[in-house]
C-alpha cells in the first residue's frame, strides 16, 4: 500500500466500526409499538364480537355506540330515534328491582318505525367488572309467558325470547365483558331476526369506540356479514 493511500484505509477502518457509519437498518419497533410513520396510531380494530368489552367508556362514546334510526332495522328513519343519555341504574336493573351492584351508566334508544307501527326499545348498560355485569345481565330475562327463539349469538352470550301472547313481541339479551345489553321489538312475530341485528350492530359499535374508532357499524352490515359467511 502506498503512502498516499493509507489515510483513506483508516477511514473506512474507523468507518467500519463506528455506529454512525453503519448502513445497517434500525431493529425493528417492539410488537404493538406504533410505527414510526405513525406514532400514537389507533391499532387496527379486530372485526370480532367476541372481543370482550372491558374499557370504562365516557357518556360520550357510550351516547355515539348507540344506533341511530338508520342504523337498525329498515323502515326506521332519522327523527324516529330518542336517544336518552345519561340512563337511570333502573334501566339497567329488572322491573320493581333494585339497582345492581357495580352499575357505571347507561343509555338507551327508543326507535318508532316510519312506515310501520313497531317499535323498538334499546338499553346499554356499562359496569365495573364482568362479574358485576353477569350479574345483572342473568336477572334480566323474564321468563313469564315467553318462551326461547334461536338467533346466532351475540357477544360472549346471549339469549332472545318470544312473547306467547298475541303481541309477537321478541326480548333479546346480550353480555360482552363489563357491558350488557337488551333490546324489545313489537310485532316481531316471533321473529328474532331484527333484535339479533339490532343487538349485533350495538356490541360492534361499542367494540369499535373502544378501539378509538368511530361507531359505523349498521344492523344492514350485521345481516349481510352474516349472510355471505353461509
Amino acid at each position: 500500500m502506498t503512502r498516499r493511500h493509507l489515510p483513506i484505509a483508516v477511514s473506512l477502518l474507523a468507518c467500519l466500526t463506528l455506529p454512525a457509519c453503519s448502513t445497517d437498518k434500525e431493529p425493528p419497533a417492539p410488537a404493538g409499538a406504533p410505527s414510526a410513520s405513525g406514532a400514537g396510531q389507533v391499532q387496527p380494530f379486530k372485526d370480532d364480537t367476541d372481543v370482550p368489552l372491558t374499557r370504562q367508556l365516557s357518556r360520550g362514546e357510550l351516547t355515539q355506540a348507540i344506533p341511530d334510526a338508520e342504523d337498525v332495522v329498515p323502515g326506521y328513519y332519522p327523527g324516529s330515534l330518542h336517544k336518552r343519555m345519561p340512563g337511570e341504574p333502573d334501566d339497567c336493573a329488572p322491573l320493581d328491582a333494585p339497582a345492581p351492584a357495580g352499575w357505571q351508566r347507561a343509555g338507551s334508544g327508543d326507535y318508532q318505525g316510519s312506515t310501520e307501527s313497531r317499535g323498538i326499545d334499546l338499553d346499554v348498560c356499562q359496569f365495573d367488572n364482568a362479574a358485576h355485569a353477569k350479574a345483572a345481565y342473568d336477572q334480566w330475562p323474564d321468563g313469564d309467558e315467553t318462551a326461547p327463539v334461536e338467533a346466532g349469538r351475540v357477544g360472549e352470550e346471549s339469549v332472545f325470547l318470544a312473547h306467547s301472547g298475541s303481541s309477537g313481541t321478541v326480548h333479546g339479551y346480550s353480555r360482552s365483558g363489563s357491558v350488557i345489553a337488551r333490546v324489545r321489538v313489537e310485532d316481531a312475530g316471533a321473529d328474532p331476526t331484527d333484535a339479533h341485528d339490532v343487538l349485533a350492530a350495538t356490541i360492534k359499535r361499542l367494540q369499535q369506540v373502544q378501539a378509538g374508532r368511530r361507531a359505523t357499524a349498521t344492523a344492514t352490515e350485521i345481516a349481510e356479514s352474516e349472510q355471505a359467511q353461509h
